[in-house]
């Protein structure tokens, strides 16, 4: 089908047939069909000014004239997130910002992972554990955590400012604590008492051009680009994981499908983690790792 923008004479005027449409040709630019599906209700919701799940109860209206626009910039490949402003994530609303890293759906399996641990753990009689996410971006992980773990302890530290200031107003009513500062050093007075460390670094090899085109010319560079291999800012997450987990804490840390061999070997070589396994993601990977030294390794 056409990418070209249909006129108002033209579009469909009832939205069940617009959102079919919108999804083809955004389709047609080279998204993902399910995705290209969601992306055309978000575009809708948006123009219509309800929450997505109150879109199919106005199927069969009218089509707002902006909702043609905002697919128009869609089939250009730029983020349905960044045309809104924000972000549904886990069935939430996030504020973005330009120069904000935009959640992305993969993240919520690590999510999920960590509240699944958490509840866990809450069973066994730690009644407020502690957890910490390392570049928490707009906050993605660390405020799903707070709003459906409440019993547990959140912290989060993001190093871009705009990111940060964004990532508190997120939090707002949560109870989650996020911070502006560098991971590398965040949080000392915590240091062997964190139960849970959750990470989303930047992990994207320099010069490695497989990411999305709304990856690489829309997000920003702090957020993306580690060095040779990908792996500068997973190395530095180990040691302030390894630094702040007690002994028994968990680290989950997303990271790129083509490190799910790499990341492991790096934290087997420290000796600070036993199982420390990688396992892909729909789209990337999550190692997880228990602090504590390997059989036979020094701690």
């Amino acid at each position: 089908m056409s990418a070209e923008v249909r006129t108002d004479a033209t579009a469909p005027d009832l939205l069940a047939e617009a959102l079919d449409e919108a999804a083809a040709r955004i389709a047609a630019a080279g998204v993902d069909e399910a995705a290209a599906r969601e992306d055309a209700r978000l575009l809708a919701a948006h123009a219509l000014r309800v929450e997505p799940s109150g879109l199919d109860a106005l199927s069969a209206g009218p089509v707002p004239a902006e909702f043609w626009a905002y697919v128009e910039r869609r089939v250009a490949r730029e983020p349905a997130e960044r045309i809104m402003g924000h972000a549904w994530f886990m069935g939430q609303r996030f504020e973005l910002a330009p120069g904000v890293f935009v959640p992305k759906p993969e993240t919520a399996e690590v999510v999920e992972d960590a509240i699944n641990r958490l509840h866990g753990l809450i069973r066994r009689g730690n009644r407020s554990p502690v957890v910490v996410d390392l570049c928490a971006g707009p906050g993605t992980m660390a405020v799903s955590i707070a709003r459906r773990v409440p019993e547990a302890k959140v912290y989060g530290v993001e190093l871009s400012e705009v990111a940060a200031r964004v990532a508190v107003r997120n939090a707002r009513g949560t109870g989650a604590r996020i911070v502006q500062g560098d991971a590398r050093d965040a949080f000392p007075e915590l240091d062997g008492t964190v139960d849970l460390v959750v990470s989303n670094p930047p992990y994207i090899p320099i010069g490695l051009r497989t990411s999305a085109p709304e990856v690489l010319n829309y997000d920003p560079p702090l957020a993306l680009w580690a060095g040779e291999g990908g792996l500068q800012m997973i190395r530095a997450m180990e040691k302030v994981a390894g630094r702040l987990l007690r002994r028994g804490g968990v680290l989950l840390l997303e990271h790129g499908r083509y490190q799910l061999a790499s990341v492991p070997l790096l934290f087997a070589e420290t000796g600070r983690w036993r199982d420390a396994e990688s396992v892909s993601t729909s789209n990337d990977g999550c190692l997880t790792a228990v602090r504590g030294a390997a059989l036979g390794a020094a701690d």
